[in-house]
């Protein structure tokens, strides 16, 4: 193991056939775990089969050997040193967690569940399989169960397995079903010192979610400070900036991103949204067409890009951006209502009202879609459809005194 460190292979292999040819079996055992341990995966096995030869009925060797069978992918092999364990082994619970292992490798999860199930009734009380089961729960989404696992554990003391943190993972499962309260709870019960950057992420994300932006602001900092190439930070920290009008610092931390990120349609697209609130209107431009090319399915980035071309008066370009969004039978309700004031700028009054009828399936309850529909209905001369249009914006925004006196003066006519 010394020459290892040291990076003399040729010196460690010496020791190696060496200890096996002189050291006693229980020094060869620790080796081969060692060994194992630091990713020796072949020099570990070797160790094991010396020992297997000695000791034919040992079921610890035959587990491990199980577990490195399945570490080389050759779960047949695996399967065989499993079934050579009896019941009444005092290997038998082990061989059970490492059969587990192998089922779930091989994609079958009730067997999976099955056998830890089984090791959890003989050694109910045993922290290795209590986590063992939870982390199968964990890892196939069945949260509930997993944080029972989880809570069992921390009740007896057990804060970590196997460089686990229960807290942690507790506070994940809960995100993962939507209590962020409860989430949050476990979460900050970490020492700062012992949160991963993937915690202090997960944390700084259900900060956002509660709107606690002081709390999220300085971990997503950390975050960076510590791997500024964590891009997943750089869409959330943005829009937390946006959030607190910092806009300057939104869109610096849009741009770093980017130059961290080039293939991430979101960052495009969030940073174009910025950039057309900022009347920043070729760069907003181009940064949906920078997302588009890396995602010509997103939906958000279509409509973003449809409301830039309205906003610039350019209808035609509306009308052929929703067409493209359309013909991959992507479906956004804002595209009727596009549609309907574009085909009206065009003067193609048939087009447009085409589009406002649709829009109303999608808007009922909208008041600006009913004053926008009015004001249609009055620039083409239909009073009796824009007193009613106007009736229900009105209804829907009582509060809107303007809207009101238009309304009564119409009625007065």
């Amino acid at each position: 193991m010394a020459a290892i460190r040291l990076g003399q292979m040729g010196q460690a292999q010496k020791a190696f056939q060496k200890s096996l040819a002189e050291d006693e079996d229980d020094l060869v055992y620790s080796l081969a775990e060692d060994l194992y341990a630091i990713g020796f995966v072949e020099e570990s096995k070797k160790a094991y089969l010396h020992l297997l030869a000695k000791y034919p009925d040992e079921g610890d060797l035959k587990t491990a050997l199980a577990e490195l069978a399945i570490e080389e992918n050759d779960l047949d092999l695996a399967q065989d040193y499993l079934a050579q364990i009896p019941e009444d082994s005092p290997a038998y619970l082990q061989a059970l967690l490492v059969k587990a292992d192998l089922y779930q490798s091989e994609g079958l999860s009730e067997s999976a569940e099955h056998a830890l199930e089984k090791a959890s009734q003989l050694a109910p009380d045993e922290p290795v399989v209590t986590f063992a089961l939870a982390e199968f729960y964990f890892t196939t989404g069945q949260y509930h169960q997993a944080i029972r696992g989880y809570r069992q554990l921390l009740l007896a003391g057990q804060r970590r397995i196997a460089k686990v943190d229960m807290a942690a993972r507790i506070g994940t499962a809960y995100a993962a079903i939507g209590n962020v309260d409860n989430a949050i709870a476990y979460l900050e019960q970490i020492k700062p010192i012992d949160l991963t950057i993937d915690t202090k992420f997960q944390l700084a994300f259900l900060y956002v979610e509660k709107k606690a932006d002081e709390d999220a602001l300085p971990l997503f900092e950390d975050i960076l400070a510590a791997d500024p190439q964590y891009t997943s930070v750089y869409p959330l920290l943005g829009q937390l900036y946006e959030r607190i009008n910092d806009f300057d610092q939104a869109e610096k931390t849009y741009r770093v991103g980017l130059s961290y990120d080039q293939t991430n349609p979101v960052l495009y697209r969030q940073a174009g949204l910025l950039a057309f609130k900022m009347g920043q209107y070729d760069q907003a431009k181009d940064d949906f067409n920078q997302a588009l090319a890396l995602d010509d399915q997103d939906l958000a980035t279509y409509s973003a890009l449809a409301d830039l071309y309205l906003a610039r008066h350019d209808y035609d370009a509306v009308i052929e951006t929703i067409g493209a969004a359309q013909e991959l039978d992507l479906v956004d309700p804002r595209f009727s209502w596009d549609l309907a004031r574009a085909y009206h700028a065009k003067e193609e009054e048939d087009k447009a009202e085409e589009q406002w009828q649709a829009a109303q399936v999608d808007y009922p309850a909208n008041p600006d879609f009913w004053h926008d529909l009015a004001d249609w209905y009055h620039e083409v001369g239909r009073r009796k459809e824009e007193l009613t249009a106007l009736e229900k914006a009105v209804d829907l925004d009582p509060d809107n005194f303007e809207l009101a006196d238009r309304l009564a003066d119409l009625a007065l006519d």
